[in-house]
């Protein structure tokens, strides 16, 4: 089902509270690196016991849009927006290379599945049916490939795909494959996600071109249970990553 940009609502203009920031290490098996994590707990959750949704952010430790690393500027846009949800911030921006491109993703999905969601979600309340997973250029074609390969599967670790500016067109054929293998696996059944892709408006220095062509493809699929977001920014190719994911924080969290 697909969303038109429209207008989102602003956030508040009032400091927010201030949530807490803890860090970790988690060695995988599956991919043979180490990675540094950053975990944001908002304000709420200590003085609470529900369980939050939960936000993992490939490329935690880039210097996308300086001076704060993604980790830092993500956070403090859910601070701005009062958004209630742990957000988990993922190092090894020099692995992404063989971790976000074929072969490698496939073992780098393995990791997040089957590693990094169980030992972060038996430290923290978690709701495990709002998971979000998010990522930029190679990190955004990275979440598409998430949602082809769990959609090839029996079920969807995530629920929200938050793809920006992927470069989807730089293993074009290989990710048309895992596409397909869903689109031929669900065979009419739902699939319950939302693909939000972001896309800078510069249609020769970004990745114009190969996400419009995904987003056109996946509509004519008529995937049933699939919300899919299109958005153009008038932004550069990193400058693309911060008003998307504002843009998406409004829309998942009215």
């Amino acid at each position: 089902m697909p969303i038109a940009p429209g207008a989102v609502a602003p956030p508040p203009t009032t400091a927010p509270a201030a949530g807490r920031t803890t860090s970790a290490t988690i060695q995988s098996s599956k991919t043979g690196a180490t990675y540094e994590l950053q975990v944001y707990l908002p304000p709420s959750y200590d003085s609470s016991t529900a369980p939050l949704p939960i936000i993992y952010a490939l490329d935690a430790d880039a210097a996308y849009n300086p001076p704060g690393l993604r980790f830092q500027n993500l956070k403090e846009i859910l601070e701005r927006r009062r958004v209630e949800a742990i957000l988990i911030g993922i190092g090894g921006t020099g692995r992404r290379g063989t971790d976000f491109n074929l072969p490698g993703a496939l073992a780098y999905h393995e990791f997040l599945t089957t590693e990094l969601l169980p030992f972060i979600e038996s430290k923290y309340r978690v709701d495990t049916a709002k998971r979000i997973l998010t990522g930029l250029s190679l990190g955004g074609s990275m979440t598409g490939m998430a949602l082809f390969l769990e959609g090839a599967g029996s079920t969807l670790a995530f629920s929200h795909f938050l793809s920006f500016d992927g470069a989807f067109g730089f293993q074009k054929a290989d990710i048309d494959v895992l596409e397909q293998r869903m689109y031929d696996t669900r065979n009419g059944k739902a699939l319950n996600a939302t693909l939000f892709l972001a896309r800078c408006g510069d249609t020769t220095s970004c990745n114009y071109v190969p996400v419009g062509d995904l987003y056109d493809k996946l509509l004519k699929r008529a995937y049933p249970g699939l919300t899919l977001v299109e958005k153009t920014y008038s932004k550069s190719h990193l400058a693309t990553d911060l008003p998307a994911f504002d843009d998406a924080m409004a829309l998942i969290f009215k």
